[in-house]
């Protein structure tokens, strides 16, 4: 009895003692599923504030890319500068603590840069310092930092037409013309000169060559890129026999005239641009003639011979007497962009030249290329027509020459997905020198080089002697946001810029324009081709009974239509060395019209009653004669999250 007594009693211990390890157990058991449940927690929130940061870094970075419209390398502290400030505003208006709006101003944390198409992006990083709760339990005393990071984009940069004459390739009343990187830019090109202050080191202009989506169906698989006066030579010839078109025959002017470079225009010095008066310009307006109709020049010379200042910081001069060593040598690259299988878009160097300057020493101008349009590296680089008959070789890139197979020479071609255009990309950029170097660009089919010439007066005239002769069929030559031109003529002449689609309606288009000055006159006057505008001698140019929308600028003692003070802006012919949106000053500001929903129509004015159906912008502007000056133009795009 005693035994099982015992027993019993050796049982209810043993159960007495398991009782307190299962509570143990049970107790050890809870703070494992409460760390559990504390880590869950934390980490959801976390993940909470992760998110959080996320969007409001997307908005913040969509927010700043805005403000750097006309951003272009190596930099922009003053638009930089804006972005940063607009996405603090961001951050702070989704609630942001001040530690994170502050984290964009470490170093590396905003970074700004242009894509190969043009886009500007614009990365921002910032860093949210996360207090934890449960997690502190079981040992993570300090925050978490979550960092995230999100990059915009904007498309600001417009397409410029190059030439009033982009479709024929005629040559009137301006050029493109750059200056060396020896020269200052006073001369009139704000980026070339390696002083500059708005793009400090070398700078290349960009073109863009538009080419249709039929145009291998329509015409040919090449497109030949030309050239006209690639080189800074100037002939030192001054007296000419000028030859009139058939208009100037039939309206009584004689056939032929002997023209003298300084008495019949242009300067006598081979330093100097010369440009012989035809007197067909007196025909304009005479029975119905316009100024396309007729030749106003024969051209001799167009380049500027220029020396680099005598001390530094002092102003480019003209030399004594031609100076071949100063002359500018330019280098013009072809290339595209091809999309690889991964989506990624990559350049493609196509080919290149070098123009010459004939000092004898880096080349003797033996490519014969003064005064002519021509085709690098091609079989038949000049017309057949008047071809000096010799080689102007290229430097071979993945072409080899300035006609560019579209079937072979650019395999993976970016297309436009909405259109099925393509790009080809023509580089400018000066590498030596301190003058100017004037030059023109054309682009289409290689079907015309044995009917029309390649020197420019004699190509002048058979395309006005022939309409249609010498067609680009669709393909269009455009600078990408910038845009440097040499006038050629000394009245208001109608210069197209821009083609605008209805879809812009209501957007801000923003026009800069450089060293405005020698010759130029006021006012700037911008229209649409597409909406009746009639030009006058009135003050503001135009006559607003019989205009539906223009808007005129530089008017002296006359605020601007965009309300900027007279005397805020510089006014043509005062803008020396200075862009007309400059010292806190903005570019000319335009809205595209088209928006009624504010129209009076027993009051109507021109901006709120005026629709628009898309069209091309013109500008009327007189630049004076051998003035260089540069456009650049800006237009308010969608920005876009890339990633």
């Amino acid at each position: 009895m005693t035994r099982i007594k015992q027993l019993i009693q050796n049982k209810q211990t043993d159960t007495e003692r398991q009782k307190g390890q299962s509570i143990v157990l049970i107790a050890l058991m809870m703070v494992v599923i409460i760390a559990f449940v504390g880590i869950a927690v934390d980490v959801g929130f976390i993940f909470v504030r992760g998110s959080q940061l996320q969007s409001a870094i997307d908005s913040a970075a969509l927010a700043g890319v805005v403000e750097l419209s006309g951003w272009s390398p190596p930099g922009n502290a003053t638009l930089e500068g804006n972005a940063r400030t607009k996405s603090a505003q961001f951050l702070n208006a989704n609630n942001m603590p001040v530690s994170v709006t502050n984290s964009i101003n470490i170093t590396n944390n905003l970074r700004v840069s242009n894509t190969p198409l043009g886009a500007t992006e614009y990365s921002i990083t910032a860093t949210w310092p996360v207090e934890t709760f449960f997690l502190k339990v079981i040992g993570f005393r300090e925050p978490i930092n979550l960092t995230r990071s999100a990059t915009a984009a904007i498309f600001s940069l417009a397409d410029i037409y190059v030439s009033r004459r982009v479709e024929d390739g005629v040559l009137s009343t301006s050029n493109q013309g750059i200056f060396g990187p020896d020269s200052c830019t006073h001369m009139g090109d704000p980026f070339s000169p390696l002083n500059s202050a708005w793009a400090p080191g070398p700078y290349t202009y960009t073109y863009r060559i538009y080419v249709p989506p039929n145009y291998e169906n329509e015409v040919d698989n090449v497109v030949r890129v030309e050239l006209f006066d690639p080189d800074s030579i100037n002939t030192s010839q001054n007296t000419l026999t000028v030859l009139r078109s058939n208009t100037a025959i039939n309206e009584g002017l004689g056939s032929v005239a002997t023209k003298t470079c300084g008495s019949n225009g242009g300067s006598s010095d081979r330093v100097q641009p010369c440009l012989l008066t035809t007197d067909e310009q007196s025909l304009v307006g005479t029975n119905n003639i316009e100024l396309d109709q007729i030749n106003p020049f024969w051209f001799v010379r167009i380049d500027e011979n220029r020396i680099p200042p005598s001390s530094t910081g002092g102003r480019c001069n003209t030399p004594g007497s031609y100076t071949p060593s100063s002359n500018t040598e330019t280098l013009y690259s072809l290339y595209y962009f091809a999309q690889n299988a991964d989506g990624t878009v990559v350049r493609v160097p196509l080919v290149s030249y070098i123009g010459q300057i004939g000092d004898g020493v880096r080349d003797n101008g033996d490519h014969l290329t003064d005064m002519r349009w021509v085709s690098p590296g091609a079989t038949q680089p000049f017309s057949a027509v008047d071809s000096p008959g010799v080689a102007v070789p290229a430097i071979a890139g993945t072409a080899d020459s300035f006609e560019i197979d579209l079937t072979n020479d650019v395999p993976g071609i970016v297309e436009d997905q909405s259109t099925g255009a393509r790009y080809i990309y023509l580089a400018v950029r000066s590498i030596y020198g301190a003058s100017e170097n004037g030059f023109e660009i054309w682009a289409g089919p290689p079907d015309y080089v044995d009917s029309v010439p390649s020197e420019v007066n004699a190509r002048n005239l058979h395309v006005l002697n022939n309409p249609g002769s010498h067609s680009s069929q669709g393909v269009t030559i455009y600078g990408l946001g910038n845009l440097p031109l040499n006038s050629n003529f000394s009245n208001p002449v109608d210069i197209p810029l821009i083609y605008v689609t209805p879809d812009m309606i209501g957007q801000t288009i923003e026009i800069n324009m450089f060293d405005s000055d020698s010759g130029a006159a006021p006012p700037v006057i911008f229209y649409f081709d597409s909406l009746a505008f009639t030009p006058n001698n009135s003050t503001q140019g135009f006559d607003p009974n019989q205009t539906d929308w223009a808007k005129s600028f530089g008017i002296n003692g006359q605020t601007d239509p965009d309300g900027i003070p007279a005397n805020n802006r510089c006014r043509p012919p005062n803008c020396d060395n200075q862009w007309v949106g400059q010292n806190n000053a903005p570019p000319y500001r335009i809205t595209i019209p088209g928006d009624l929903s504010n129209c009076d129509y027993s009051n109507p004015t021109m901006d709120t009653c005026t629709p628009f159906f898309g069209g091309r912008l013109v500008v009327r502007y007189d630049g004076g004669f051998a003035d260089t000056y540069g456009w650049q133009i800006s237009i308010e795009g969608l920005p876009y999250l890339v990633r």
